[in-house]
């Protein structure tokens, strides 16, 4: 029988059902804002009434124009379908994915009653497997330190547990693996449906509007358009691809340019504010970096003061290397655990979620903010990564990225920071310290944390 396994679906953990809306609603945008010029078009050729040898040109041009609109407008539309049918499977898919990981956890904790893993295989394996081996004849015989109990007295409950995680992962399986291919040839076939308009003797459409005053004048008037930008984003940001092995982060070039126009940032690599005297006055001394970082992630400042609160009485820089180095060593194999089964509860994760910089922010975590693939780092790329989270500047516009990618997945992505109610800012908090187990007890209270300080956090930061 061919089973599904925790690690064939495994990817779904990351996969973010709101950012793939959000990344329709876009699309809708751009749709919206080409039909809103079509009223535009048509008058300029309806209603204009002259008489000159380049009447037709002109005529021409603004068919062309129209057909253009015409075009990008429904190539936009299906893309945007395409997306929202895939984020609804995806929805459906984490569902799936999640009764298999229930059923996965009545497994181990049936495993656990009659076998101690010991070796590393035997740490890493998935509860199936680790059942599958314990009721074959086969297998890595050393993967039982000790039989507390009869294995069949468990043996009926656990193939049921098995199988129940096998088939519910099974489900996630299919459902976003059909999406995921519906999804990909709607967007292959509206991307083929686009024109091709190339042409034109300059470079960059950038360079023909800052030639033209009159161009400039519209550029600026138009920035008010509801439509020149998803609601509650930031400032439109040119589009960067992911970082490859060999590249630098363009993300990580943008913060370090804009850092050497503000005043340099206060550290706590050796000593972490200690009180609220100490966090007050560690964000006042930061608070024109947490104000920039904020403008340039779409957020109000005190978000991101009231966040740095949170964090910056934790533990001392130093803290976090040691920290890493052990669940390295273990990684590595020089320890006989692997990182996620430390004995020591604190130490038990891989090492790309070691927290670093006074806004603590994970190894993983940074690396998807500045566009790293947190899946395939070099040592170069976490070493990178691991300097600018501790660099203070730096890792308050890391964190503050962090925070706007959290909103992009919340209900609130289209609420603009100046209208961002008390409420939101706690979930948000949540947000940041649980991820995706943000509605757990341990992060919501962190929000009700958050909350509680963040009149301080925005007296400090004003």
């Amino acid at each position: 029988m061919a089973y599904t396994y925790r690690g064939d679906v495994e990817f779904l953990e990351g996969c973010n059902p709101a950012l793939v809306e959000r990344n329709a609603n876009e699309f809708r945008r751009l749709r919206d804002l080409l039909l809103s010029i079509g009223p535009s078009a048509s008058r300029a050729a309806g209603k204009t009434d002259w008489v000159s040898e380049n009447r037709k040109p002109y005529d021409d041009r603004l068919r062309e124009a129209n057909e253009l609109i015409t075009h990008l407008s429904g190539g936009y539309d299906k893309a945007q379908s395409a997306l929202l049918h895939y984020a609804r499977a995806l929805e459906i898919a984490k569902s799936h994915y999640s009764d298999g990981l229930r059923a996965e956890a009545r497994l181990k904790g049936l495993v656990d009653q009659v076998a101690d893993a010991v070796t590393d295989t035997a740490q890493r394996a998935e509860p199936m497997r680790q059942w599958e081996d314990l009721r074959g004849t086969t297998g890595f015989l050393d993967w039982v330190a000790e039989l507390t109990v009869d294995i069949d007295d468990i043996k009926d409950e656990a193939n049921r547990a098995h199988d129940d995680a096998s088939a519910a992962f099974g489900r996630a399986k299919r459902t976003e693996e059909e999406a995921r291919e519906s999804c990909a040839a709607s967007l292959d076939a509206a991307y083929k449906a686009l024109p091709d308009f190339r042409g034109g003797g300059f470079g960059d459409a950038k360079d023909l509007l800052g030639s033209i005053p009159a161009l400039r004048a519209e550029a600026a008037q138009a920035m008010d358009d509801p439509l020149a930008k998803l609601a509650g984003s930031g400032p439109k940001a040119d589009f960067t691809r992911p970082v490859g092995k060999d590249d630098e982060s363009a993300a990580l070039r943008d913060i370090r340019l804009r850092l050497t126009q503000l005043p340099e940032a206060e550290d706590a690599y050796w000593s972490t504010p200690s009180d609220a005297q100490d966090r007050r006055e560690w964000i006042a001394a930061n608070k024109e970096i947490i104000k920039a970082a904020a403008e340039r992630s779409g957020l109000p400042a005190d978000m991101v003061a009231g966040i740095a609160w949170q964090e910056i009485g934790g533990q001392w820089g130093w803290m976090d290397d040691g920290v890493d180095t052990i669940r390295q060593l273990s990684d590595g194999g020089w320890l006989p655990w692997t990182p996620e089964n430390l004995p020591i509860d604190r130490l038990a994760s891989p090492p790309d979620e070691t927290s670093f910089g006074p806004i603590a922010i994970q190894v993983r975590r940074g690396a998807e903010v500045l566009g790293y693939d947190p899946e395939n780092l070099t040592e170069g790329q976490r070493d990178t990564i691991e300097a600018a989270l501790q660099d203070p500047g730096q890792n308050i516009f890391i964190a503050s990225e962090y925070l706007k990618m959290l909103k992009e997945e919340s209900g609130f992505a289209d609420v603009p920071a100046e209208e961002m109610t008390r409420e939101q800012r706690q979930e948000l908090a949540a947000r940041y310290n649980g991820g995706p187990y943000w509605q757990n007890d341990q992060a919501q209270a962190y929000g009700r944390g958050f909350d509680r300080n963040l009149d301080d956090a925005r007296g400090a930061v004003k």
